[in-house]
């Protein structure tokens, strides 16, 4: 994902901006870091092909979820809207997931080489 592509893809999101965006990635590499994530799947597809995840962290007292930065990174909402649709079988999806943003997020330059080889092998907490 170019910075033109991220910029495009906020400017869909009629209430969210660059800084929410920022906001998200901070609060999501902390949340990785402090092994706070936690990962609900929602629903699993008949074929086990797909399956509905939504990312949640506790921050201070309440749930954050990260709905628009999914978005802005290119996931799909499901139809149902509680989650985000993510394919694929044969792996852990939910590790998957993550090392696909941690990777968007160091091409972005949100975050180091360092930083990327330690955050994309972390799996968040698994509750379905």
């Amino acid at each position: 994902m170019t910075t033109q592509e991220l910029n495009s893809a906020i400017a869909k999101i009629n209430y969210y901006s660059l800084q929410d965006f920022e906001r998200d990635v901070k609060d999501y590499i902390k949340a990785i870091t402090e092994r706070s994530m936690l990962c609900v799947i929602k629903s699993v597809s008949r074929s086990g092909m797909s399956r509905v995840l939504s990312f949640h962290s506790y921050n201070g007292g309440y749930y954050r979820q990260y709905n628009c930065l999914f978005m802005v990174l290119g996931f799909k909402e499901s139809s149902s809207r509680n989650g985000f649709k993510i394919n694929g079988c044969g792996m852990d999806m939910i590790f998957h997931t993550n090392y696909t943003i941690i990777r968007t997020l160091h091409s972005l330059g949100y975050i180091t080489k360092e930083q990327c080889s330690v955050l994309e092998q972390q799996t968040p907490t698994n509750l379905s």
